[in-house]
């Protein structure tokens, strides 16, 4: 019993959803089973109703802020107008990044299938070489896999966005590793983060910039948003800072379920 506890315990990702302890057994057994799935009852009630606030709020100011922008557009004075219009960009890309967090923090409701890792990544990079921005890729899988592929796509992108921000190249690597994992790896050559920044950097809003500025110090989303997404897959994202300067950020997927070449969507 008191295995199956722990097992439950270390089960509790950020969706909350892990299966209900048995309740049968000795008093002391069942009264711990008891008090573990309340806990986790309360948990996940607490959780949504935060969510729910975050995400009523991001989507209910869309409205306004899109009524201001075109009164914006109908204002005579062209340098206000302009930087008012700057202004409600500003705000508009918070607000998309808030409804995107609160949706993301329960794990996104997308189901794995069956893809072609490597055709992903291609066409990931192709769509930034296009946009004219400097991103290479490196290494192949060279196996089809059961995996979320809108989650991976979303993780990489914000991952590449940070280091073309920062560092105005970079390049991804992938493998498969001996023990079945799969790596992605973003490199990039900007100017790193501090050590005793490298985990604080994902909690929700938080930028190394003191000025807050949107231009280099963004929304504070984007982190968070990927750690969610990977915690959501039952992957782990880490970034450590490079020698000779710059920053890694791996993705590590593992529990992959390999799929046969003919099923591949």
């Amino acid at each position: 019993p008191l295995h199956d506890l722990a097992v439950a315990a270390d089960a509790l990702g950020p969706d909350l959803k892990a299966a209900r302890l048995s309740e049968n057994g000795p008093s002391e057994v069942a009264r711990a089973a008891r008090a573990f799935n309340a806990m986790q009852e309360r948990i996940a009630m607490y959780v949504t109703e935060r969510m729910q606030i975050l995400a009523a709020i991001s989507h209910d100011l869309q409205t306004p802020i899109t009524r201001m922008r075109l009164r914006v557009d109908m204002m005579d004075a062209e340098s206000e107008g302009i930087k008012l219009r700057q202004d409600l960009q500003e705000m508009e890309a918070l607000v998309k990044e808030g409804v995107t967090y609160a949706r993301t923090l329960h794990g996104a409701t997308e189901l794995p299938c069956r893809i072609d890792p490597d055709a992903l990544f291609d066409s990931l990079v192709c769509d930034y070489v296009d946009a004219g921005q400097a991103v290479s890729l490196q290494g192949r899988f060279g196996m089809p896999l059961m995996t979320r592929p809108q989650a991976l796509r979303r993780i990489v992108g914000n991952l590449v966005d940070n280091a073309l921000k920062f560092g105005g190249s970079a390049e991804i690597d992938i493998a498969m590793l001996p023990d079945g994992q799969a790596s992605v790896a973003v490199l990039d050559r900007g100017p790193g983060i501090p050590a005793d920044s490298l985990e604080e950097v994902f909690q929700p809003f938080y930028r190394l910039e003191a000025s807050r500025n949107r231009q280099t110090g963004g929304t504070g989303l984007g982190l968070a948003i990927a750690r969610q997404l990977a915690l959501a897959m039952d992957a782990t994202l880490e970034l450590r800072n490079r020698a000779g300067g710059g920053l890694e950020a791996r993705l590590t997927l593992r529990n992959l379920v390999k799929a046969s070449p003919a099923a591949v969507a």
